[in-house]
């Protein structure tokens, strides 16, 4: 019964060994099955992030070869439309400071600088070149037709009194030649201009008044002898002869007493004066004018600083230099394009645009109320003939009259025969015919005034007409001087003072050109000869052109703000705090019984020593299975 329980002991142990050894076996292929299914593992994911590598390589170089074919584009797009000579090596590895883009290198970025800056003074040297060409245009067109108009003027006067003082023809003929050579004088600006430099011509525009007034005077006393004679004396004795000299005299010495011709001298002194005055201040101020807009024209590109020349630079091309529009004009910003030009073009606008509104409004009234009006220049020389014709029967129609009061004064005349006979026996009858007025300049006029009127306020409107055109149509589409998107800075208005404000050109008092002021001096004493002319209560006062300037650069302060930034919960919900439940994970481990109960096993043990002894080592082994195989 032993030797049996032994053999089983033994029989059991060879059993759980050879297990023990199949089961240790079995878990060291595994293990290395497992071994090969990560080394195979790892293999495929290098494979994959080499292939992954490999595809992003080769996107970078198409992206590259696009950037490098439109940089080529923007290059070519330089240099055919630009006249600019792009030095580059076709890599486009270098970005400029500016722009950062990959088309364009330090050097070009400062080509380009160049070329922005002097498209902005091309800008305004073409808008000021123009309004120059208005005034000087304006100016010469109303001359001519002044002077023309004279012309016609003293060819009607000749046929009007051919035409109804025949006998007096041979001896008014000369007297009507020079009195229109007086006027045609005195209309002629090249004669009374005196320029903006001081200056001046033969005359000062403001002698044309009493050398016209003189030069009126000085007919109606010439002819007073010579319409006495004809159309008073002989219509009323029928007597034929000459005056004597000394009888002629008498007459022109007390012609201010005797008053011949009523008030018409002193209408026409006044008249013709007057509008003859004005029309050489209106000329005078037209050229004085186009005179400052020639010299604030060469002072352009004097004021640019170098930050406005740097965000000419990015407003106008750093769209190409980051490959964007290569071939097309870039949509700007409106807030952020006026913001630029106006700052670029706040000293002009801060001190020229007030005063030169005010010769505007001045311009405006002067043309309104005393060039095309009845009293005007134009109006007063084609009335003139029939004035100078009005003049004469006036003295026919108080004949009785006058002749008693000549007779009073400087006894009855006797006439002398004619020295060289009858100067009107053989005469022929005058052929002439009535001449063609000159068209009026009034649709010219009108184009001047409409003109003349937009340019108030003139660079601040330059600007804004410029950045209407290029503002982009779509909103969140227009470049903003870094990229294309919305502009968000706040937009300033023009002034001096709010120019200080300016988010992209701030404006620096501190380096005002002098020469503007000397301009803005010139506006003022314009504006001034203007007003001098004029009725005070026309137009606007110099201490009011002084105030509208002083107005032009009060406001503005106080509305400048930080942009507020709004994060929106950019700080995420969680703090990290450790409220609220908790699910602990807690470790488990094996409670499984390693005691394997057994009834027999009870029994056994209580009966034979060795049946424990094998169930023990049996035990033994089970456990030691259990351990391999966890």
């Amino acid at each position: 019964m032993a030797t049996r329980s032994i053999r089983l002991a033994q029989l059991l142990l060879f059993t759980l060994l050879c297990g023990l050894i199949g089961l240790s076996a079995a878990k060291h292929l595994d293990l290395d099955g497992h071994g090969i299914h990560h080394h195979q593992h790892h293999q495929h994911s290098a494979t994959t992030h080499h292939r992954r590598r490999l595809q992003r390589d080769s996107r970078a170089k198409d992206a590259a070869g696009g950037q490098l074919h439109q940089c080529d584009a923007v290059k070519s797009y330089f240099e055919s439309n630009l006249n600019l000579d792009i030095k580059s090596s076709g890599t486009y590895d270098e970005k400029g400071a500016i722009c950062g883009g990959s088309c364009c290198n330090n050097a070009t970025e400062l080509q380009l600088r160049d070329k922005a800056a002097a498209q902005f003074e091309k800008l305004l040297h073409h808008h000021t070149t123009s309004l120059r060409g208005v005034l000087e245009n304006t100016a010469d067109q109303f001359q001519s037709h002044v002077l023309e108009l004279a012309q016609i003027s003293e060819n009607y006067t000749h046929y009007q009194f051919a035409r109804v003082y025949d006998r007096m023809v041979p001896q008014a003929r000369m007297m009507i030649q020079h009195l229109y050579t007086d006027i045609l004088n005195q209309l002629n600006y090249a004669s009374n201009y005196t320029n903006s430099n001081g200056q001046q011509g033969r005359r000062g525009i403001g002698s044309v008044h009493s050398n016209l007034e003189e030069a009126v005077r000085r007919f109606f006393v010439q002819l007073f002898p010579l319409a006495y004679l004809y159309q008073v004396h002989i219509s009323l004795n029928s007597t034929l002869g000459e005056l004597h000299e000394d009888y002629i005299n008498c007459l022109q010495h007390n012609f201010d007493d005797m008053r011949p011709f009523g008030d018409i001298p002193r209408q026409l002194q006044a008249s013709l004066g007057r509008s003859a005055h004005m029309s050489n201040v209106f000329m005078n101020a037209l050229l004085q004018s186009a005179e400052v807009l020639n010299e604030a024209d060469l002072l352009y590109g004097k004021q640019l600083t170098d930050t406005c020349k740097q965000q000419l630079l990015k407003m106008r091309f750093c769209p190409n230099c980051n490959a964007h529009h290569a071939r097309s004009e870039t949509k700007l910003c409106e807030g952020y394009c006026k913001n630029v030009m106006r700052g670029c073009s706040a000293e002009y606008a801060g001190l020229l645009d007030s005063p030169w509104s005010s010769v505007v409004i001045a311009l405006n009234n002067l043309v309104a109320t005393h060039i095309l009006p009845d009293s005007g220049i134009v109006n007063v020389l084609k009335n003139l003939p029939h004035k100078l014709s009005d003049s004469i029967l006036f003295a026919m129609t108080k004949s009785p009259d006058l002749d008693q009061k000549v007779k009073k004064t400087c006894g009855t005349p006797s006439l002398s025969p004619y020295s060289s006979g009858d100067p009107h026996a053989n005469a022929k009858p005058a052929n002439y015919k009535p001449p063609k007025w000159a068209n009026a300049p009034d649709p010219g006029m009108v184009i001047f005034l409409s003109t003349i009127d937009k340019s108030k306020e003139f660079y601040t409107t330059i600007v804004d007409n410029f950045c209407n055109e290029q503002k982009s149509r779509e909103d969140g589409s227009c470049w903003t001087g870094d990229r294309y998107g919305d502009y968000t800075q706040l937009l300033i208005e023009s002034g001096t003072d709010r120019q200080r404000y300016n988010p992209e050109v701030p404006f620096n008092p501190n380096t005002q050109v002098s020469q503007l002021n000397e301009l803005v001096d010139k506006l003022i004493k314009i504006r001034q000869s203007i007003g001098a002319a004029t009725p005070s209560n026309s137009i606007q006062s110099s201490h009011d052109i002084q105030n509208d300037m002083g107005e032009g650069s009060g406001g503005g302060e106080g509305q400048i703000g930080d942009d507020e930034e709004e994060y929106g919960g950019a700080h995420g919900s969680g703090d990290g705090s450790g409220d609220g439940p908790h699910t602990p994970i807690e470790e488990t481990e094996d409670s499984t019984s390693n005691q394997v109960e057994s009834r027999d096993g009870d029994k056994a043990s209580g009966s034979n020593p060795l049946a424990a002894t094998a169930t023990w080592m049996l035990l033994t082994l089970v456990t030691m299975l259990f351990s391999s195989c966890s």
